[in-house]
């Protein structure tokens, strides 16, 4: 009997086991973590299999913002997030447990924050804002102050490749435009933005100073400065470009009516650059070294652009001649002689012309000089060509040194100067007598 009763119970486990595994759901998979940059603060978007409902706590020393969501993390989730701006410093993602599986978000915070969280189906945004409460100052009384600091000073490129001032400065929600040439905004706390041709940048910055906003809606423009504790965005109409520091950028951007972006890593750059897209929750990350060029405004249209992303090469100012030659004359039609306009030689008169006059001068010139009939009067006007040929040719042969050497060693002789010539002075003519006239030869005899 007891035999009987250990075969029955060995069915029922078995039947336990089965209907114990079937009744357990899978556990839930945290998908993605995205960081969406806003202008207000930051929103971090989490991606699940399922829905959940975080567990939010702010943390001191050193303060921070943990967020534990239920769900197993996927290997596929990045460890670290390279975001940076007023509010956050650092973002980082670990397995805190795994039975039951809870996946922690820990975001490094710069000052006190206020937080809210949604969630809609399987996705879950928590938005950060800087908590003005707690950093608020009491009023003070007004006192004579310098005015408001500049954020940049224009500059333009002048044709000699120099920077001339183009203005004057330029503070917080200001714009420059810069038309033929590339406008320069350098900026008050290091570094400069080239504003490339054609194109209209809108300045702003934060209430402390340290991050720049840089809009453009269709154009080129050029970063080239580095970043410490701060975080720069460039907008489009389509997507927010972030510059998370410390590190150096320089990165070239441009955007046209067709909604077409590039955006493109130039020498010396040291950091990476996230492109989030402005509808939407994409983000794509751009490291140094590399150009990518979004189509029509979307992220997942990812190619490689054919030509640079930033300013057009300067172009170089090229000086050209050119000479029109004037008509030719044969050499059996030109006469026996030529006479150049102004000449005060003229052809004998036994001469035939054999052409006519040859003018090159236009019709508002005054008429030459007049010539007699039978005379041949030819005005030439040649181009005046420098040619190297002759002086490359010269130089294969190089003129032999002057024979200073020799010349030294020559014997010198001393040569009496000619005597001068004897000087006679002549004494002057004696005077002729004057022969008498006809009237004083007859008184003479009468009265003699």
């Amino acid at each position: 009997m007891p035999r009987v009763r250990a075969q029955l119970c060995v069915p029922i486990l078995a039947v336990c086991a089965v209907m114990s595994a079937i009744g357990r759901t899978p556990p839930t998979e945290v998908r993605s973590v995205t960081i969406v940059p806003g202008d207000s603060g930051p929103t971090i978007a989490i991606a699940s299999s399922g829905p959940v409902t975080p567990q939010l706590q702010i943390v001191e020393s050193p303060l921070r913002l943990v967020i534990d969501v239920p769900g197993l993390m996927q290997a596929t989730v990045r460890k670290r997030i390279p975001f940076r701006n007023e509010q956050v410093t650092g973002v980082r993602i670990s397995q805190n447990q795994n039975d039951p599986p809870v996946t922690r978000i820990v975001v490094d915070l710069a000052g006190p924050v206020r937080y809210t969280w949604d969630a809609l189906a399987n996705r879950v945004n928590i938005r950060l804002r800087a908590d003005d409460t707690a950093t608020a100052k009491p009023p003070s009384v007004p006192a004579f102050s310098a005015g408001v600091q500049p954020v940049a000073v224009p500059y333009s490129e002048g044709s000699g490749g120099t920077l001339v001032e183009a203005g004057s400065r330029v503070a917080s929600g200001a714009s420059i435009t810069a038309k033929e040439e590339t406008a320069i905004l350098r900026l008050t706390r290091g570094g400069e933005v080239k504003v490339c041709p054609g194109t209209t940048v809108s300045v702003s910055t934060s209430q402390t100073g340290k991050d720049l906003l840089l809009g453009m809606s269709t154009g080129a423009m050029e970063t080239h400065y580095r970043l410490e504790e701060s975080s720069d965005s460039v907008l489009t109409p389509d997507f927010r470009i972030v510059l998370p520091g410390p590190g150096e950028f320089d990165f070239a951007i441009s955007a046209d009516n067709h909604g077409n972006t590039c955006v493109g890593s130039m020498p010396g750059t040291t950091s990476s650059v996230v492109v989030a897209e402005l509808l939407g929750s994409g983000t794509y990350e751009i490291k140094p070294r590399e150009e990518i060029l979004f189509r029509q405004g979307r992220l997942d249209t990812v190619e490689h652009p054919q030509g640079p992303c930033g300013c057009p090469a300067r172009r170089e100012l090229v000086l050209s001649a050119a000479a029109t030659s004037g008509p030719v004359v044969p050499e059996e039609n030109a006469g026996t002689k030529f006479q150049m306009t102004g000449s005060t030689d003229q052809q004998p008169r036994g001469d035939t012309p054999a052409t006519t006059p040859v003018s090159n001068s236009g019709p508002s010139e005054a008429p030459g000089p007049q010539t007699k009939s039978g005379d041949i009067q030819v005005q030439l006007e040649a181009p005046l060509v420098f040619s190297g040929r002759e002086l490359a040719e010269a130089r294969k042969h190089p003129v032999p040194a002057a024979p200073t050497h020799e010349a030294s060693a020559l014997p010198l002789t001393s040569r009496q100067a000619d005597p001068l010539p004897n000087v006679v002075v002549l004494p002057p003519a004696a005077p002729k007598p004057k022969s008498k006239g006809f009237f004083r030869r007859i008184f003479g005899s009468i009265f003699g």
